[in-house]
């Protein structure tokens, strides 16, 4: 594998991180402690920029008219925009669709995927339940046939990070065996105007995310909206938790924690020797990144890569923000600098998509079971 990024990456990379350094640092001082949206004339403003310097769906497949950088190249871009404390407002995001989309029919990407690619629909994930978080297999969520081609929908999605951003959502229910069919968990497109979906409240947390509460109320659904087969939703969920656990979490930590670096060794808070320690620990960190993102680049089996990417990048990037704030004492803890919301908004990555102590049983069930990715030989 050559661990050099692309040159179309690395290009990109640098495009967005001049993007993030005049249009959306400046923006960091402007806005209250835990907003989450920007006002609308700068989200319009900034979405136009980012088309105009072709920085629009850069990692979407080219398939699909985009600019085909991969997991890799979006790893690249989210750890640029991690330079910001901006980083999660909703718009900036509509270049990245659910990836689960890819795998729509044609008839479901022409209403979902493509008009999300134009910036004219957003969606959301959800899957989490209050009884159902790190542990996908045990949904309640119902999603029973009425027998005239539609499926009737009841439950609850809790910690729905964007739903109330959203157009529609991208939804796992447990459809009951019956008739032979064994039914199993499934994956619906949903739009959230339908009736019977109520987005009933938005939970307030310690950073800007405000994940919202989702209420199916006998929602009816065209069998038509399914992605994928019946049962068969399982495996697309822990598809869309290797890459988000590769491409979504650890770049933005990543990229937040290198900036808080940078900001230590221009002010002199700390000597080079204390600053070098983390840099060491956050490069290791990237490479297993970007390691990972290349396996998956290859269609190569990256679950075990996916939870250890989650782990060392997120738990190193948020100790050394932490250590940051600290040099710089009283001031690293106001809001004059970027560290404490980092610190309040990269915290729930060491919760969301699978808790951290999640990842490690991954990992330590991997290395059971002989994984040998890392090129030892495995232990007799």
């Amino acid at each position: 594998m050559d661990t050099r990024l692309p040159d179309a990456v690395r290009e990109a990379q640098a495009r967005m991180r001049k993007f993030v350094e005049e249009e959306l640092v400046p923006l960091e001082p402007s806005l209250p402690p835990f907003a989450n949206v920007l006002p609308k004339e700068d989200a319009s403003r900034l979405v136009q920029r980012m088309r105009a310097e072709g920085l629009w769906a850069l990692a979407v497949p080219r398939r699909f008219g985009g600019g085909g950088l991969g997991l890799v190249g979006l790893c690249a871009l989210r750890e640029a925009l991690g330079h910001t404390t901006l980083w999660s407002l909703a718009p900036l995001l509509g270049s990245e669709p659910p990836i689960l989309l890819y795998q729509a029919n044609e008839a479901q990407q022409k209403e979902f995927l493509l008009p999300t690619l134009r910036g004219e629909r957003y969606g959301c994930f959800a899957l989490t339940e209050p009884g159902a978080g790190s542990d996908a297999a045990s949904l309640s969520l119902r999603a029973e046939p009425d027998g005239e081609g539609h499926y009737v929908l009841n439950g609850t999605k809790i910690f729905i990070s964007y739903a109330d951003e959203a157009d529609y959502a991208l939804v796992f229910g447990r459809v009951p065996a019956q008739g032979g069919s064994p039914g199993g968990i499934t994956l619906f497109l949903v739009d959230l105007d339908t009736p019977g979906v109520r987005v009933v409240r938005q939970i307030p947390t310690m950073g800007g995310a405000r994940p919202s509460e989702i209420v199916f109320e006998d929602c009816r659904v065209p069998e038509s909206r399914i992605v994928g087969e019946v049962g068969k939703a399982f495996e697309l969920a822990q598809h869309w938790f290797d890459c988000d656990r590769i491409a979504l979490q650890p770049p933005i930590a990543l990229g937040a924690a290198a900036r808080c670096l940078s900001l230590a060794q221009r002010h002199g808070v700390a000597s080079s020797v204390d600053i070098a320690q983390w840099a060491l620990q956050l490069d290791a960190a990237r490479e297993m990144l970007y390691h990972a993102a290349w396996r998956a680049d290859q269609d190569l089996e990256v679950r075990h890569e996916a939870a250890m990417c989650k782990t060392l990048a997120t738990t190193t990037a948020l100790a050394a923000i932490d250590q940051v704030m600290q040099w710089f004492g009283a001031r690293g803890y106001s809001r004059e600098l970027p560290m404490e919301r980092y610190y309040r908004d990269l915290r729930r990555f060491t919760i969301a998509a699978g808790t951290v102590e999640i990842q490690q049983f991954i990992v330590a069930r991997g290395l059971i079971r002989g994984y040998t990715g890392l090129g030892y030989e495995e232990v007799r």
